[in-house]
């Protein structure tokens, strides 16, 4: 018990001159500008931390994979069937949707 008094002794002293000070404002002013710098320090320093991380990753993946692409073309293959079996008129269909399935301009028929 003899803290708890001791501590709210030096609370009501410390509330009594703070209530009191000529110059409150400015040292609350200062006070909450402290406050503000350091957190935004903090923030700053995890924001160039991860930016320094993306980069470091980039340089190290990304980068080598890009300039070491090959610049052959890659040959095109066409599958050509012998066989006499013929689509039916339905799939025929199916298979002109699936065509147009990723185009922006709708300039066919029906």
């Amino acid at each position: 018990m003899k803290n708890d008094d001791f501590a709210k002794k030096i609370t009501d002293q410390l509330n009594h001159r703070a209530k009191n000070h000529e110059d409150k404002h400015v040292v609350m002013y200062q006070v909450i500008e402290k406050i503000h710098a350091e957190k935004s320090r903090r923030h700053s320093v995890w924001k160039m931390t991860g930016f320094a991380l993306a980069a470091t990753l980039t340089g190290f993946i990304v980068l080598p994979n890009a300039l070491n692409m090959p610049n052959k073309s890659q040959p095109q293959h066409a599958i050509v069937n012998n066989n006499a079996n013929k689509l039916s008129p339905q799939m025929v269909e199916d298979l002109e949707m699936v065509m147009v399935f990723g185009e922006d301009q709708n300039t066919h028929g029906s």
